[in-house]
């Protein structure tokens, strides 16, 4: 946050995105699908979460969601056991009370220091856990957040934090803190420009939200290069996508599986040999978006 800070500071840009601490809202967890069953990759989620009743939530195309991860309830279980303490021992925290093992699971765990203290000494040395930050992969006329994500693994097997909460314990119904953070930088362009979408994996999330608002425009100059492993188990979206090309939303298509074939092909191979017609669509005034790992 800091480097963003600055180097808005020396390049002179004014539109920044809100880096201040998240102050979430209690949404609520509603359903999470399997998007790559028996895919070669790691298992990837389309994830549904809805606003507070009497929240009017809006966000556009391009923002941003800040979620509040938690520890397992495993992790916290084990701690607490450990340290002979209650999950309801109330501690302090900002001046507010709260219950320990609600304190502990939105914390980074001590690894050894728990030992012979009291419950609030323990809060007292505990770091909360920074933010998650995820592209919304839909429009508020679909009546929810809905976000892409894949679990991550540590060494030893177990999930990392922020996809092990969202991916494999929150349960429906659960609250997941959440905030919606503006993204000006990656908002959509006048309908009248055509627009480059590339990506791949868990990045069809940003595009799949830009894609439905040029639907909704009536904007039909779409260009999605999309890449992952396997076409009939890791094209996320494919049957909606196929609809919208289908339909004329999307007019031109290229898709990289790098492992249908012998030799590895990923998108940067496939914008590459589409050299030509990049240039045209940009010479015409293309946006060129690109969402997903480098």
């Amino acid at each position: 946050r800091h480097w963003q800070h600055h180097i808005g500071q020396i390049s002179g840009v004014t539109d920044q995105p809100d880096w201040t601490a998240p102050r979430y809202e209690p949404w609520q967890f509603k359903q999470r699908t399997l998007l790559n069953p028996a895919s070669a990759g790691e298992s990837v989620f389309h994830l549904s979460i809805t606003a507070p009743a009497g929240i009017a939530a809006n966000w556009v195309a391009g923002d941003i969601a800040e979620v509040g991860p938690r520890q397992s309830p495993q992790a916290v279980h084990a701690l607490l056991s450990a340290a002979a303490l209650p999950p309801a021992s109330q501690v302090l925290v900002n001046g507010e009370s709260q219950a320990l093992g609600d304190v502990l699971a939105r914390s980074h765990l001590p690894a050894n220091e728990h030992t012979g203290i009291d419950a609030q000494t323990l809060a007292d040395r505990l770091k909360p856990l920074p933010h998650r930050e995820y592209s919304i992969a839909s429009l508020p006329a679909d009546g929810s957040v809905q976000l892409v994500v894949r679990r991550m693994l540590r060494p030893d097997g177990s999930p990392g934090i922020g996809s092990g909460w969202l991916c494999e314990h929150a349960m429906p119904g659960d609250e997941i803190a959440l905030r919606l953070r503006s993204n000006p930088n990656f908002h959509a362009p006048d309908p009248g420009r055509p627009m480059i979408l590339i990506g791949n994996g868990t990045g069809i999330a940003g595009l799949r939200a830009h894609l439905k608002a040029r639907q909704s425009a009536g904007a039909r100059r779409n260009w999605l290069l999309f890449g992952e492993r396997n076409a009939d188990r890791d094209f996320f979206f494919g049957a909606e996508v196929r609809d919208w090309q289908a339909r004329g939303f999307i007019e031109r298509l290229d898709l990289a599986f790098s492992r249908d074939q012998e030799q590895r092909i990923y998108v940067q191979h496939v914008l590459r040999e589409a050299a030509g017609a990049l240039r045209e669509w940009v010479d015409a005034g293309a946006a060129v978006y690109v969402c997903g790992s480098l």
